[in-house]
């Protein structure tokens, strides 16, 4: 039996909404990242998925340099240890 972890993370990330278009567009770019919507006010909530901590943070460090990002907030983590890939143990 392979044990394998399954991390999912949301975030609130504050953006410039004039360049909300390409900020999206890049962060949907990086793996296992996924913009799920942007407000007018320019907070995009986004969702990660990994297979460890530290990927989730190497994501959250690449879209914090993202031109017209300013501010991070991880509002989520959680994560679950797999049995070959499918069952919780």
């Amino acid at each position: 039996m392979t044990e394998t972890e399954l991390h999912v993370s949301s975030l609130i990330v504050h953006i410039n909404r004039n360049k909300a278009d390409s900020i999206k567009a890049s962060i949907n770019l990086l793996v296992g990242a996924q913009v799920i919507i942007i407000s007018p006010e320019g907070k995009a909530i986004v969702v990660l998925e990994a297979s460890n901590q530290g990927q989730i943070m190497e994501v959250i460090d690449q879209i914090n340099e993202f031109d017209g990002v300013i501010n991070i907030g991880l509002v989520y983590h959680e994560f679950e240890t797999l049995c070959d890939g499918i069952s919780t143990c």
